[in-house]
Protein backbone atom coordinates (compact mmCIF):
# COMPACT_ATOMS: atom_id res chain seq x y z
CA UNK A 1 0.00 0.00 0.00
CA UNK A 2 1.38 3.60 -0.78
CA UNK A 3 1.79 5.88 1.53
CA UNK A 4 -0.43 8.99 0.56
CA UNK A 5 0.74 12.24 0.37
CA UNK A 6 0.65 15.02 2.68
CA UNK A 7 -1.90 16.85 0.60
CA UNK A 8 -4.08 13.56 0.82
CA UNK A 9 -3.21 12.85 4.41
CA UNK A 10 -4.61 16.47 5.16
CA UNK A 11 -7.76 15.96 2.93
CA UNK A 12 -8.52 12.55 4.83
CA UNK A 13 -7.92 14.47 8.57
CA UNK A 14 -10.49 17.09 7.30
CA UNK A 15 -12.61 14.38 6.16
CA UNK A 16 -12.35 11.80 9.41
CA UNK A 17 -12.76 15.42 12.08
CA UNK A 18 -15.96 16.53 9.65
CA UNK A 19 -17.11 12.96 10.90
CA UNK A 20 -16.99 14.27 14.77
CA UNK A 21 -14.05 12.80 15.12
CA UNK A 22 -10.52 14.55 17.42
CA UNK A 23 -6.80 13.89 16.23
CA UNK A 24 -5.37 12.90 19.82
CA UNK A 25 -2.10 12.48 19.15
CA UNK A 26 0.03 10.58 16.56
CA UNK A 27 2.24 7.43 18.14
CA UNK A 28 4.17 4.47 17.13
CA UNK A 29 2.41 1.18 16.21
CA UNK A 30 3.57 -0.62 19.82
CA UNK A 31 1.37 1.95 21.70
CA UNK A 32 -1.71 1.70 19.90
CA UNK A 33 -3.26 -1.08 21.83
CA UNK A 34 -2.64 0.94 24.90
CA UNK A 35 -4.29 3.93 24.09
CA UNK A 36 -7.20 2.53 22.58
CA UNK A 37 -7.97 0.43 25.70
CA UNK A 38 -7.85 3.69 27.67
CA UNK A 39 -9.73 5.61 25.58
CA UNK A 40 -12.15 2.54 25.19
CA UNK A 41 -12.45 2.38 29.04
CA UNK A 42 -13.42 6.16 28.84
CA UNK A 43 -16.45 5.23 26.51
CA UNK A 44 -15.17 7.00 23.34
CA UNK A 45 -15.22 5.21 19.91
CA UNK A 46 -11.11 4.77 18.52
CA UNK A 47 -9.87 5.57 15.20
CA UNK A 48 -6.46 4.94 14.30
CA UNK A 49 -4.94 5.76 11.02
CA UNK A 50 -2.32 4.24 9.01
CA UNK A 51 0.11 8.20 8.68
CA UNK A 52 1.30 10.54 10.40
CA UNK A 53 1.32 14.36 9.54
CA UNK A 54 5.36 15.47 8.38
CA UNK A 55 6.79 18.59 11.31
CA UNK A 56 5.28 21.26 9.20
CA UNK A 57 1.72 20.17 9.69
CA UNK A 58 1.90 18.13 13.12
CA UNK A 59 4.62 19.24 15.18
CA UNK A 60 4.32 15.81 17.88
CA UNK A 61 5.95 14.60 14.40
CA UNK A 62 9.89 15.29 14.57
CA UNK A 63 10.89 13.08 12.14
CA UNK A 64 9.37 12.66 8.72
CA UNK A 65 11.12 9.08 7.95
CA UNK A 66 8.64 7.94 10.31
CA UNK A 67 5.20 9.33 8.31
CA UNK A 68 4.73 6.03 6.48
CA UNK A 69 5.11 4.22 10.06
CA UNK A 70 3.58 6.52 12.47
CA UNK A 71 0.10 6.04 13.52
CA UNK A 72 -2.68 9.06 14.27
CA UNK A 73 -5.25 8.43 16.99
CA UNK A 74 -8.72 9.92 16.77
CA UNK A 75 -11.36 9.71 19.32
CA UNK A 76 -15.33 10.95 19.89
CA UNK A 77 -18.08 10.10 21.90
CA UNK A 78 -20.08 7.32 21.57
CA UNK A 79 -23.29 7.82 19.63
CA UNK A 80 -25.97 7.57 22.11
Amino acid sequence: MAVPTQEEIRQIEQDIIAQGWTRQFTTFPVRVPEFIEIYTAAGLDVRVENWALTVDADPSCNDCALIGIMRTIFTRKKPD
